[in-house]
């Protein structure tokens, strides 16, 4: 009899112990989730007389487990990090990140992992310095034959506020000038002024003026059309050759090179869906010329064999 109680206690003690570890399982393992989420990342407290050269990230990655009801109920699009830089020093930087939960959250949920795990960071003065500006037509070829004359910018010089290395080894900006394409005048306008990265310009904005005095000329040009070569053999054009009348700077009028890039296109999608059919071309035109006529406006194509 005493044998039997002490089979029976065993039994009870083994389906206890069955019974203890499917809890365990349930409440530390099965009702757990992992979760990778990403963390924005703001800064604060930079110094004033430093900036970072490299190094900064807009997020990083926080792998993470923890019970399935407060993982599930974590906005992960709004997980964010706030770094303070007020301790930033000239040269190089390593910053630890952490996790961006509360001391609550923080207790149930067990972070497994953070990429990257720190910062390094490049940090360098801040340096500003006074620079004359140098316009120029961002068309030499296209200057030289329009004959653009006073060519003046307002203010001549700015000031540029950047990394002390960049600032250093300026000490003019480029202003690129468009040209108009109109004949001759006097033209006024407003331009960006183009800085390299993490250099800012004051003012950003600058006022340019110029004089256009070349004379402009017609010029009477034959072209063939042109069509993508994938659909020239099936389709003959007609007539073979259009005359163009183009208006250009009077010293690119003998340009060879210039005037190859007068050309007459026929666009794929405007061939017509029937077997022959009437087409608009296009005409391609270099800078500064600009088209007077065209002879004929619309050419035929027709499908070879019908």
């Amino acid at each position: 009899m005493i044998f039997a109680d002490t089979k029976f206690n065993w039994q009870i003690l083994l389906l206890s112990f069955v019974l203890a570890c499917g809890l365990w399982y349930t409440v530390t393992v099965r009702d757990r989730l992992e979760v990778q989420a990403e963390v924005a990342l703001n800064y604060r407290g930079m110094p004033e007389n430093l900036m970072v050269r490299d190094g900064l990230l807009k997020s990083f990655t926080v792998q993470l487990r923890g019970p399935r009801e407060l993982v599930r109920s974590l906005d992960t699009k709004m997980l964010t990090y706030s770094m303070d830089l007020s301790h930033l020093r000239r040269g190089t930087n390593v910053i630890a990140l952490s996790a961006p939960f509360t001391v609550a959250e923080s207790r149930a949920l067990d972070v497994m992992g953070l990429v990257p795990n720190q910062l390094v960071l490049e940090a360098e003065a801040v340096m500003e310095s006074t620079v004359p500006l140098e316009p120029r037509f961002n068309s030499p070829t296209l200057a030289q034959a329009l004959k653009a004359e006073n060519l003046h910018v307002r203010p001549a010089s700015i000031t540029i506020r950047g990394p002390e290395s960049v600032i250093k080894k300026l000490d003019s900006l480029k202003l690129d000038v468009p040209l108009e394409l109109a004949a001759t005048g006097d033209y006024q306008l407003s331009l960006s002024v183009s800085t390299p990265p993490q250099v800012t310009a004051m003012p950003g904005t600058v006022h340019v003026q110029y004089s256009i005095v070349g004379k402009r000329a017609l010029a009477e040009l034959e072209r063939a059309p042109l069509l993508d070569a994938k659909y020239s053999q099936p389709y003959q054009i007609t007539p073979k050759k259009v005359t163009l009348t183009v208006e250009l700077p009077e010293g690119l009028a003998g340009n060879k090179t210039y005037l190859e890039k007068v050309r007459v296109v026929i666009n794929p999608k405007d061939l017509p869906l029937a077997d022959s059919g009437e087409v608009k071309p296009s005409v391609e035109l270099p800078e500064g010329a600009r088209l007077m006529g065209i002879a004929p406006a619309k050419l035929r194509v027709t499908r070879n064999g019908k």
